[in-house]
């Protein structure tokens, strides 16, 4: 995957070090150290793309009750950029310009492009399930699971599962 760039203006580099909220399931996160609403106009969460150790990365600054704002690097990321909770590492994020668009792995493109009531579906969807149902497809090691999966999510659109049930996108 190419890693695309941003004017330098736009480009925020900072070191932090890696955080792991308490609990079980705590996510691990670092601080972004710069005042989102000062930067990009809103308080909610914005999404940025960049990297963390030189790894691309396509995240959202999320916002805290605390009034600061925090990347999550979930263990794919954080394994490919061989960092862990408690090191330090380099970031270099920049505002993603367009933040609705997801890429599509070739086997749901052409899935897509053939059924036009499954298309119609997934245009419903808000960009941030759309990027959740890509992780999953995109995790698969082999094409052939990755066509299975794109098989279930026709299946789940046919089937009504609650994936294509809240469907209505919010303007932001």
């Amino acid at each position: 995957m190419a890693r695309r760039t941003a004017p330098a203006k736009d480009v925020f580099r900072f070191t932090a070090v890696l955080e792991k909220m308490p609990g079980r399931f705590g996510w691990t996160f670092v601080e972004f150290p710069h005042d989102v609403q000062a930067l990009f106009g809103k308080k909610g969460a914005v999404r940025v793309k960049g990297a963390v150790n030189g790894v691309p990365m396509d995240r959202a600054l999320m916002p805290t009750k605390s009034g600061y704002h925090v990347i999550v690097l979930g263990i794919d990321l954080r394994r490919r950029a061989k960092v862990k909770a408690g090191d330090h590492a380099a970031f270099e994020v920049w505002r993603d310009p367009r933040p609705d668009v997801v890429e599509l792995p070739e086997e749901l493109r052409e899935t897509l492009d053939f059924l036009p009531a499954f298309k119609a579906d997934w245009e419903r969807l808000t960009p941030g399930m759309k990027r959740s149902i890509l992780t999953w497809v995109n995790s698969a090691k082999t094409t052939p699971t990755r066509a299975k999966r794109v098989a279930e999510v026709l299946r789940r659109s046919e089937t009504g599962h609650p994936w294509f049930q809240r469907t209505v996108k919010r303007d932001i």
